[in-house]
């Protein structure tokens, strides 16, 4: 049996310390404090749960600061053309709504004018 500290443990899983830390405490891997407060895991008692990370294998890309701020303008500039798009798209369709409204006005008008006079309406002159 081979006990790991919550260093070996996350450089043999390549899953981080507080990741580990929060396994054990919640029960998900036994393992136990020592008198000095450090965490002591078994090996294949960590291995049942995170695998062991293969040689050569990458850290999962990590964005700096400033990478980070460029890629949140980048999806800024993009939400802006999509508002701007929606924002065309809102006024064609109300013009299209205002034109088809004055032809549907025009065309009941027209309607209203064509319907025959009632015998009283043309005695009195209306």
């Amino acid at each position: 049996m081979s006990i790991l500290t919550l260093g070996e443990a996350s450089k043999l899983t390549g899953v981080s310390k507080p990741t580990i830390s929060n396994a054990v405490t919640k029960g998900k891997i036994t393992g136990k404090k020592n008198k000095k407060g450090i965490f002591e895991i078994e090996k294949s008692e960590l291995l049942r749960v995170y695998p062991e990370k293969k040689q050569g294998e990458q850290k999962p890309f990590v964005l700096s600061k400033d990478m980070s701020t460029q890629v949140k303008e980048i999806e800024n500039k993009h939400l802006q053309e999509k508002v701007d798009d929606l924002q065309k798209r809102l006024e064609k369709a109300e013009a299209r709504e205002d034109a088809a409204n004055k032809r549907l006005d025009t065309v009941l008008l027209q309607l209203e004018d064509q319907r025959p006079k009632g015998f009283w309406s043309r005695l009195r002159g209306k």
